[in-house]
């Protein structure tokens, strides 16, 4: 729980620095949609390049990978390779052991097109989530 206050009061602390509402939302989330890609040490890095391209403060686009963590990540594959799945074979992945599996096939490719559309949703929601919670509290 401390963890979400301290999100929170991140936040709040960069809203009070002189950025608009749509600049801290649009930061945060572009680093949820970076934390959602697949490829695990290319995070950062993406982020900042981003950041820079799309003239965002890095610090809140840093702050929005961090729904990346060892924690959460083996969900985040697990649920991205079954959207995927269901996208691509049109049902939810089965996992089977065997030595001839081709691997692109079956797991590469679900995994990368669920994470993007999770990407996609789940920072969608999260823009409008952290414009209204900025908007709620009248810190701008």
């Amino acid at each position: 729980m401390k963890y979400v206050a301290k999100l929170k009061d991140y936040i709040i602390r960069f809203s009070k620095k002189g950025l608009s509402t749509h600049e801290i939302s649009f930061g945060v989330a572009v680093g949820i949609f970076v934390g959602f890609i697949p490829v695990l040490g290319t995070h950062t890095v993406l982020a900042i390049g981003l950041a820079y391209f799309l003239r965002l403060n890095t610090l809140i686009v840093l702050l929005g990978t961090q729904i990346c963590n060892p924690l959460s990540f083996p969900f985040m594959i697990f649920i991205s390779a079954e959207i995927g799945s269901l996208i691509l074979n049109g049902s939810f992945l089965a996992v089977k052991f065997s030595r001839d599996i081709d691997y692109l096939n079956r797991y590469l490719w679900p995994i990368i097109v669920g994470s993007i559309v999770l990407g996609i949703v789940v920072s969608g929601l999260s823009y409008f989530l952290v414009r209204g919670f900025l908007r709620r509290r009248r810190v701008i």
